[in-house]
């Protein structure tokens, strides 16, 4: 159970960072068509009942979150770095 769990989680985690924008300001403003072409690439959606789906939206919003905090972190490093060298 724990194996399929964190093969879910690092799924997931690959479709954040694969198919979101930076321009997305949080997991709201992610389109809805982007969230279900994620969503069917996990799963039959067909087959997922309202709290299944709910658990698994929870899910991409806490990677994407996580996903955005590091881009952001990451950018921020990145100008530091260059502002030190001039």
């Amino acid at each position: 159970m724990a194996d399929a769990y964190a093969e879910l989680r690092f799924d997931i985690g690959g479709l954040v960072r694969r198919e979101c924008s930076v321009e997305f300001e949080s997991w709201k403003k992610v389109l809805e068509e982007l969230k279900k072409s994620m969503l069917e690439e996990l799963s039959d959606v067909d087959e997922i009942d309202e709290k299944q789906r709910k658990y698994l939206d929870d899910l991409f919003k806490k990677h994407f979150q996580q996903w955005k905090f590091d881009v952001l972190r990451d950018a921020e490093r990145s100008t530091a770095a260059l502002e030190e060298e001039d």
